[in-house]
């Protein structure tokens, strides 16, 4: 469900969005806004395959996000829009939250009075040919395979964790005789059990689950049968249950390799003694066939996400710092920490008029050209891209991995990219295409080093007037010139032929700022010297 909150002169109500939403001061607009500075047909609210997106209608004072006017808006929850003086809210409900609307874990009593229990761990095991002596056991431990083979080829290798649950719900629906079945997985982090998908939906009031009956499941590892629900003391306190008429519940955890994952938990309102034994032994080893799909769905999400992660990592961070994060030992967790860094800025000079002389999708292939080439060089030295912003690029030496000769990686890697660049123009020049010139600022101090950003996205960078001085140093740089501040010279250990400037004052520094500007590498070197 997803639902806009008004705010305005008038108060604040809020609003379920439907399909196509419109916004203005028009009647008969879907959200109808008293305010003078709003058009009468001034915006829309569409839902889209993809999600909901806000779209402006050419209104005359616009529509604006963060303070940017935007015509059209990808919707996030909690994205605020400004029409006027009136604030529009985007909220939407999770999935989770959903789930969570619709069933309510009961607080009651722990005195259990529990009909039948069968561990799972044993519902596990087959027992061999020769020693099967019990037919009727024999019957039902083929009735498990029959229909665990059945629902595991229906689900497969379901990448959708809520598509799966649906089908096993389904599926385990059609072989019981119950009303209704709910799934509860564990939090990855709290082991909480969190509902996570119920079928069918109920209408109207929450479907009650007992906590002592998903306690007693967890502990004991065990299915439980209730074949009289209604009637057990433990439900005495929970008029909702007892409203609900809720008279045979199983209830089974649901184990894969000895983690336990969550519960799958059946309901009867039919009569009393609905669900038999039998019920419960086949019960089991269905659930056991879940479990396994539950796993390889969460396997499967888990390597989807990696691949991401690593993808996301692959274009800041050279392949060894990579390796580092996604084995875990090197950790890029929200907060900062105080680190002396080197920080380099490149930036294309006369980029403006450039961009203004070409076509846009020539200044993006330029720019694309142009990172994959000094970003090359930028990995070779150890350097962790920061960010790009617009034509300019901030790289990190000795963040998130600590290295000794930052300094002097930096500087190197630097002149290297002006001779990257000096290359580069002459594959440009063969083509008829005009060079570019790059100005590189570099500077070392101790900033504030960390991921900084929301729970959905989160940036690597540092913050600190470290950073500034390399970036004003980048302004000053001419073209082709590489600009080294005191600090970082003071730190170099390898030999550089470099000029000092006149001390200069720079915007936004207290005091005059020494900086150097370093022409090449006295001392020969074996390569890029990581």
């Amino acid at each position: 469900m997803a639902t806009v909150i008004v705010r305005g002169a008038q108060g604040e109500h809020e609003v379920e969005l439907l399909p196509h939403t419109t916004i203005g001061r028009h009647p008969k607009s879907t959200i109808c806004v008293s305010d003078p500075m709003v058009s009468k047909r001034h915006a829309v609210i569409r839902q889209t395959p993809d999600g909901w997106l806000y779209e402006d209608n050419h209104s005359s004072n616009g529509s604006f996000v963060a303070g940017v006017r935007v015509q059209q808006h990808k919707l996030r929850d909690g994205d605020e829009v400004v029409l006027g003086k009136t604030h529009l809210i985007f909220r939407q409900e999770s999935e989770q939250e959903r789930m969570a609307r619709m069933v309510n874990i009961s607080r009651i009593s722990s005195e259990s009075q529990v009909q039948d229990r069968i561990a799972i761990e044993s519902s596990e095991n087959f027992l061999p040919e020769q020693e099967v002596t019990d037919l009727n056991a024999l019957r039902v431990d083929y009735e498990k395979l029959r229909l665990g083979n059945e629902l595991m080829a229906r689900i497969g290798l379901e990448r959708d964790l809520p598509t799966a649950l649906e089908k096993v719900t389904d599926e385990l629906l059609r072989i019981f005789p119950a009303d209704r079945c709910v799934v509860l997985l564990t939090h990855p982090t709290t082991g909480e059990l969190i509902p996570r998908f119920v079928h069918p939906a109920p209408e109207g009031e929450k479907v009650s689950v007992s906590e002592s009956v998903l306690s007693e499941v967890r502990e004991h590892k065990s299915a439980i049968l209730l074949a009289n629900a209604s009637m057990d003391r433990r439900f005495s306190d929970a008029s909702s249950i007892i409203m609900q008429g809720i008279r045979s519940v199983m209830c089974a955890p649901l184990m894969h390799n000895g983690e336990f994952l969550g519960v799958v938990h059946m309901e009867s309102k039919q009569a009393h003694h609905t669900f038999t034994r039998k019920d419960l032994q086949l019960f089991t080893g269905i659930v056991r066939h879940v479990a396994m799909a539950v796993a390889n769905a969460r396997l499967l999400q888990k390597i989807e996400e990696d691949a991401k992660t690593r993808a996301q990592f692959e274009r800041l961070l050279s392949p060894s710092v990579v390796e580092q994060v996604m084995s875990g030992k090197v950790k890029l967790e929200k907060g900062g920490e105080l680190r002396n860094v080197t920080i380099l800025f490149a930036d294309i000079r006369g980029y403006t008029s450039l961009s203004r002389r070409s076509s846009a999708t020539d200044v993006v292939a330029l720019l694309n050209r142009y990172f994959e080439t000094v970003v090359d060089v930028v990995f070779r030295y150890g350097g962790t891209v920061d960010k790009y912003i617009g034509d300019e690029i901030m790289v990190l030496f000795g963040a998130p991995v600590a290295v000794e000769d930052a300094p002097d990686r930096a500087v190197a890697c630097a002149l290297e990219m002006q001779g990257a660049i000096e290359r580069f123009n002459m594959q440009r020049q063969q083509t008829g295409e005009e060079p570019i010139q790059v100005g590189i600022g570099i500077n070392s101090g101790e900033v504030v080093v960390g991921s900084i950003g929301s729970s959905q996205t989160m940036q690597y960078t540092c913050i600190g007037d470290a950073v500034n001085v390399a970036s004003r140093l980048t302004r000053m740089a001419r073209p082709g010139e590489v600009l080294v501040s005191e600090e970082t010279m003071k730190q170099v250990r390898r030999k550089f032929r470099a000029e000092a400037l006149p001390p200069a004052e720079i915007k936004g520094i207290d005091g005059l700022v020494q900086a150097y500007s370093v022409k090449e590498i006295l001392e020969d070197t074996n390569g890029s010297g990581s």
